[in-house]
């Protein structure tokens, strides 16, 4: 019995052992997944941004895109965005940044389950500085509204939109807009 108890004690001390999560993608892996997506072209017709070293932040379009919209940025690896939804899918949300002042307009998602590689799920779009992330188990987007006479800076709402994955595909499940506090004078 005291053999039992010995035992018992010596296993509850062991740390339990789980699978180790994979470590951060890194830019070149990044980089790598954009130029093996067939969804998504490396367009080096676009010069150079001074900001970015173009091996590592080259510049990107969408490809699909309706008619008369162009669709794309530079890469920013530094600023991608990893978690787990709910749905056990961890995704992958990596801007594309204009380069002016507008800053990111599309963000491309990627989507796995396990241990399998990342596949292109999707992008997100919008009229700048977009924001996405993981937050309570959802891809969550936040997006300028901007009213007739709203500056470029300033937008009056923003619009929050919830996203999953679907059978690899991005999906759109909430959206509600909010105001945004405006600057006491």
């Amino acid at each position: 019995m005291v053999r039992i108890a010995v035992w018992a004690l010596a296993l509850a001390l062991v740390p339990i052992l789980a699978p180790a999560s994979p470590p951060p993608l890194t830019y070149s892996q990044i980089v790598a997944l954009v130029k093996a997506t067939p969804q998504l072209k490396i367009d080096r017709s676009v010069p150079p941004s001074s900001a970015f070293d173009p091996k590592t932040h080259p510049y990107v379009d969408v490809l699909g895109a309706p008619e008369g919209q162009a669709i794309g940025g530079y890469v920013t690896p530094e600023l991608a965005h990893k978690g787990t939804l709910t749905s056990g899918y961890e995704v992958l949300a990596v801007p594309l940044d204009s380069g002016g002042s507008g800053g990111v307009f599309t963000q491309i998602v990627f989507a796995r389950r396990g241990h399998v590689p990342f596949v292109y799920a999707g992008h997100i779009d919008s009229a700048g500085h977009l924001g996405v992330q993981v937050s309570g188990g959802k891809l969550v987007a936040t997006l300028p509204y901007y009213a007739a006479n709203d500056p470029n800076c300033c937008p009056s709402k923003l619009i929050i939109a919830t996203y999953s994955i679907r059978d690899d595909k991005l999906r759109r499940t909430t959206q509600r807009i909010v105001p945004t506090s405006k600057p006491s004078s």
